[in-house]
């Protein structure tokens, strides 16, 4: 491969453009430096499915290339909803011999703001990491709303040695873009003030109700599970909660469990009077408060998460106040839950 011209300051110019066919094996490769065999997703790992998903805009790769066509980073939005348009922000790597050149913030800034003028984008969630700061400074730079904390989402693994000594790394939640319209949300009153924190910064038009504090006589849950089983993760995203929602929840649980997961996360919907009997119920089996989405098709949703071994809350590395007063919250209900146990 030729080399690429260098500026005046020696360094190797670098563009930042969205994906091309040609940069699939760039890709591949370049997430084999970065990350080894450990990145979660094997997508990035096969040339013909980066191409596939990119082409059915169920990925939407932006990298950065030298003037030789040579991918030396990459950023993507991940399609989570089609209904609602809503992409997450994911899978950012700059190779090692290109860093300190702030391609990244370049690579990341392109991947927010300028997708949207050539995709339909309606919301970009975001979950900048906590074993450094640096990626939420950029976040807040681009007026991410931080709304919860994901406690160790992800194998410090993942990032190799950029994970630090942290056994799993937590991420902050949140977006950068969301259609926001009126709502009204049923707020479980256990979490009564944590959630009147959260609504206060995200600048919504929110209608408060008081919910049921039962389930209903009848009627059967849904939902769905996705296992992201290098990650072992389980995420449980409930569309309706009904009188079996114990024996539901719980089932989804010991299935992700005989799968090797061990977080949990699940997913309420605060549009439904239910979500506070459901909180209530998922507090006694161990489930503590993650924060609130309000990006979802069918309303705000309330996370909550269970993990199997103890926090390593001291690796967790926050930027704002706004961002350590969640975690404090996080931290908060999880010892509440854990002396109730």
């Amino acid at each position: 491969m030729s080399e690429s011209p260098v500026s005046e300051t020696g360094r190797q110019e670098i563009s930042i453009d969205f994906f091309r066919n040609e940069d699939a094996p760039g890709i591949t490769r370049l997430f084999r430096q970065v990350y080894g065999e450990g990145y979660p997703i094997a997508t990035y790992y096969h040339s013909e499915q980066i191409i596939t998903e990119n082409a059915s805009g169920r990925l939407i790769s932006c990298v950065a290339r030298t003037a030789a066509g040579e991918v030396v980073g990459h950023n993507a939005l991940v399609l989570l909803d089609p209904a609602s348009h809503l992409y997450e922000n994911a899978a950012g790597a700059v190779l090692s011999t290109f860093r300190g050149q702030a391609i990244f913030p370049r690579l990341f800034e392109h991947t927010i703001v300028q997708t949207g003028k050539r995709f339909t984008i309606e919301g970009i969630i975001g979950e900048p990491v906590t074993n450094h700061t640096h990626l939420q400074k950029m976040c807040l730079q681009l007026n991410f709303k931080e709304s919860g904390l994901e406690v160790g989402l992800m194998r410090a693994a993942a990032y190799g040695v950029g994970g630090g000594e942290a056994r799993r790394v937590s991420v902050l939640l949140g977006y950068f873009k969301h259609r926001a319209k009126a709502q009204t949300v049923f707020l479980p009153p256990v979490y009564q003030d944590e959630l009147d924190f959260l609504y206060a910064g995200l600048c919504l038009q929110r209608t408060f109700a008081p919910p049921e504090n039962k389930f209903p006589s009848a009627g059967n849950s849904q939902g769905s599970m996705t296992l992201f089983e290098l990650a072992e993760v389980a995420r449980i995203r409930m569309t309706a909660i009904g009188a079996d929602f114990q024996p539901y929840t719980s089932r989804l649980e010991h299935q992700a469990r005989e799968k090797g997961i061990v977080v949990w996360q699940i997913w309420l919907p605060l549009a439904s009077p239910y979500a506070a009997a459901a909180a209530d119920t998922l507090r006694r089996q161990g489930y503590f408060l993650g924060g609130v989405l309000p990006c979802f098709a069918n309303g705000d949703s309330l996370l909550m998460q269970k993990v199997c071994q103890e926090p390593d809350w001291q690796a967790i590395q926050l930027f704002s106040e706004r961002a350590k007063k969640i975690a404090e919250m996080v931290r908060g209900d999880w010892q509440g839950v854990q002396a109730k146990i």
